[in-house]
């Protein structure tokens, strides 16, 4: 199994139009994960499966799965030391 690191995009322009950002309001929303999965398949419907109103902001949206608005990253065994995902809000 691999370690996946799934965010939402920022370089897209969804994310600057409003109505279409399903991450606003922040309240109740995931904004990160890190999951171990055989694929990024698996990794991407763990994250949407453990998301938040994220999920049900926009009709017809589900941004863990989609490209458009979610970084799926693989994770590799190689590097120093780090902080793999901080994501907090206040």
């Amino acid at each position: 199994m691999t370690f996946w690191k799934l965010t939402p995009r920022h370089d897209t322009l969804w994310w600057c139009i409003e109505g279409k950002d399903p991450w606003q309001p922040h309240r109740d929303r995931a904004f990160g994960f890190v999951v171990r999965a055989g694929d990024e398949e698996a990794a991407r419907w763990l994250a949407h499966e453990n998301g938040g109103e994220e999920n049900s902001a926009l009709p017809g949206v589900r941004p863990w799965l989609d490209e458009g608005y979610s970084i799926c990253e693989k994770l590799e065994d190689e590097g120093g030391v780090e902080v793999v995902l901080v994501n907090f809000r206040y």
